[in-house]
């Protein structure tokens, strides 16, 4: 069993955990609770730790993969090359340790945040720990692409490289 990205439709990430739920497979959608100054006082608002992003368990021998694309609120699984993303299992348990038991929110206070940052820095996945220290969504997309793109390592034939050079 491995660990996948699922890229949703805006603001579907609930939609598609719920029906990906129905068809049998499991499901990560990180959460996070900030609070935020605005005219009416402070507000605790709960977002998606990675906009338009989940994350998906399953068995690549066993399960289609190809029928996630066509669940509701599913735009497509994450891809490097042919092959879907995998995503280091790390990640996976940091997420689910930080999240609270009722329904994966995670709220972390300024000293956790950079204790859980400091602990990927110590680590394999140094670049993850910013995800915790970032308050903008597309940031901690970007740098979940990163850790992702150093952990699925693509060979492709030379020939397929835009502007390569093959001797004849």
């Amino acid at each position: 069993m491995k660990w996948y990205v699922v890229n949703t439709r805006p603001r579907e990430e609930t939609r598609a955990v719920e029906h990906l739920t129905r068809e049998g497979y499991q499901c990560l959608y990180p959460r996070i609770r900030r609070t935020l100054r605005t005219t009416k006082g402070l507000v605790d608002r709960v977002e998606s730790l990675f906009p338009n992003y989940l994350f998906l368990h399953a068995n690549p021998m066993t399960d289609n993969l190809a029928r996630v694309r066509s669940t509701r609120g599913v735009r497509n699984l994450v891809r490097f090359g042919l092959e879907p993303a995998e995503v280091p299992p790390e990640v996976i348990e940091e997420l689910q340790i930080c999240g609270d038991k009722q329904g994966g929110v995670i709220k972390l206070t300024g000293a956790a945040r950079q204790a859980v940052a400091a602990k990927f820095a110590a680590g394999t996945l140094v670049d993850f720990g910013g995800v915790f220290l970032t308050a903008d969504g597309s940031e901690r997309v970007i740098l979940l692409m990163r850790v992702l793109g150093d952990y699925n390592k693509v060979n492709l034939p030379e020939d397929q490289l835009e502007g390569s050079q093959v001797a004849a």
